[in-house]
């Protein structure tokens, strides 16, 4: 029963990063301002990274330590993309 509710929580976590990439396809179609863009894209980046760290890579049944560094890397990267684009 355990390896059927992680199945199916990696399907879902599958769907949840295809729908986060067509919104990020099709996003330069809505926002036409180029720091909301920006802002947007980089939300869906960590959104996804999060889903990639916890779901597929199970670092949320991981010592704390890696699932911190992984969870910082994820924070602190798109950050640094944004503060050199947005200035």
């Amino acid at each position: 029963m355990q390896k059927h509710k992680a199945v199916s929580g990696a399907i879902i976590s599958w769907i949840v990063l295809i729908v986060l990439s067509v919104i990020a396809i099709y996003l330069p179609t809505y926002i036409d301002n180029r720091s909301h863009y920006i802002i947007c894209v980089l939300i869906i980046v960590l959104l996804k990274g999060q889903q990639i760290v916890d779901v597929f890579m199970e670092l949320n049944n991981a010592p704390k330590i890696w699932r911190r560094l992984f969870l910082s890397y994820i924070v602190l990267l798109p950050l640094l993309i944004s503060v050199i684009y947005l200035m």
